[in-house]
């Protein structure tokens, strides 16, 4: 592992010690907004509050990752997502965060959170060779889980002996701690420097979305992800905490377990794809890991039906097995699917397109999202949640069996405006001899 650098380390411990914190927060908030409203609407206007700034400040960030230092916006905004959260945890300490100013602060920390992203996902490129990238994105896959292990469990021991202000401050010192790493890392700004107008910003998304074009069988991928996280984000961020904590009651400790497996399933996902997995196709397991959560999903969807429910004893450990068993499977076959699609990206994007490319493609594949997450939020409150997730499953496996048969993995094997056709499979097929979303 020291092959891969004292740059490499930097980051990935950056992005450890401030992811555990922001999965204790994703935990506890939603919770927290339960508590005191038990409202699936508000809850959906949360998430709609969360995602607004990527889909409005994207294409920005995305322009200002590939025109100034990388290092130093990944620094400045932990630093302020640090400070933003410290102030909330002062707020909740005088018993006035309300949910109106929790609705204010998830603007001002999702508007620094799409300033971070694109910059931090093209800077990887940058200091670690790219004969190294996939293992590095493998180690990075796994670091991710671990902390989202970690944090979800910890977030609900946490809130439920501590409440919210203890969760609050811990993140905040996370991303303080974050920020004070990455300070150490040795980087040197390779895009080019230029300032910023109107004019530049709208020239440089026009050429990062040409450049998209020209990518065989991207756009394919770009609208199928769209399309399924507008069925499937929202019932793992809406619908699951309403249906786990206000319909079945589980514990505070019980949910963060349940949101912990399937991240535990992404780590053993990494781990396979990095040892057993790390020479075949990237095609192939990514159309393997697309329909084995579909089937999967389906599984799942049966344990919400209230025989089930009344089956399995509601809140007890027993349910809460039956759930955590096929969430944790979903989670293996997961990392199947982005793991070898965000090593593919880095590959093939030149670091001078890369920020605004990244901030593109998660526009449009999140752009859906808030729609989708008002719509849950609006209906949990007056449909039962069984039939949401059974229409919401049969919808999605009809959109992957449409997309897969429309062939939407000749992405993995296509051309590229600076490759020709073959030449990209042959890239990714190196990397994968040199190691292993």
């Amino acid at each position: 592992m020291k092959d891969l650098g004292r740059n490499f380390w930097l980051y990935a411990i950056g992005r450890l010690v401030s992811l555990i914190g922001s999965g204790i927060q994703s935990l506890a908030i939603p919770l927290y907004i339960l508590d005191l409203t038990g409202s699936g609407t508000i809850m959906g206007t949360f998430m709609v509050i969360t995602m607004l700034p990527r889909i409005l400040f994207g294409p920005v960030a995305g322009v200002l990752g590939d025109r100034f230092n990388r290092k130093m916006i990944m620094v400045y905004m932990d630093f302020a997502r640090g400070a933003a959260i410290l102030a909330m945890a002062v707020l909740a300490g005088a018993n006035s965060l309300t949910i109106t100013v929790l609705f204010i602060f998830q603007l001002l920390i999702s508007t620094f959170d799409i300033s971070f992203d694109p910059a931090t996902a093209a800077m990887l490129p940058d200091i670690i060779d790219s004969d190294k990238l996939l293992r590095g994105n493998s180690i990075l896959g796994a670091i991710n889980s671990l902390s989202y292990i970690i944090g979800p469990v910890l977030g609900g021991i946490l809130y439920g002996m501590f409440g919210i202000e203890a969760v609050l401050i811990l993140n905040g010192a996370s991303y303080i701690a974050s920020a004070i790493s990455e300070i150490f890392i040795r980087y040197q700004q390779t895009t080019e420097k230029g300032k910023i107008s109107l004019k530049s910003v709208f020239k440089d998304i026009v050429e990062g979305v040409g450049y998209m074009r020209k990518i065989n069988g991207l756009i394919l991928v770009m609208v199928f992800a769209m399309l399924s996280n507008f069925l499937l984000s929202p019932f793992f961020s809406v619908v699951f905490p309403f249906f786990a904590r206000t319909i079945v009651g589980f514990t505070s400790e019980q949910y963060g377990f349940l949101q912990s497996g399937w991240v535990v399933g992404v780590l053993i996902g990494n781990v396979i794809l990095g040892t057993l997995l790390s020479k075949k196709r990237q095609g192939n397991l990514f159309a393997m890991g697309l329909t084995a959560e579909t089937l999967i999903l389906f599984l799942l969807t049966v344990f919400f039906f209230p025989y089930f429910i009344d089956l399995f004893g509601w809140a007890s450990w027993r349910y809460f097995a039956a759930l955590g068993l096929p969430i944790l499977v979903t989670g293996i076959f997961n990392a199947f699917v982005n793991t070898p699609l965000n090593t593919l990206f880095q590959k093939i994007v030149p670091t001078n397109y890369r920020s605004r490319i990244f901030s593109v493609i998660s526009i449009l594949t999140q752009i859906a999202t808030p729609l989708g997450a008002a719509i849950y939020g609006f209906a949990v409150d007056r449909v039962p949640v069984h039939y949401l997730i059974l229409v919401s499953s049969i919808c999605n496996a009809l959109l992957t069996l449409v997309f897969l048969l429309k062939g939407m993995t000749k992405l993995f094997d296509g051309k590229t405006p600076d490759n020709k056709t073959g030449l990209v499979e042959k890239s990714v097929e190196a990397i994968k001899e040199g190691a292993s979303l």
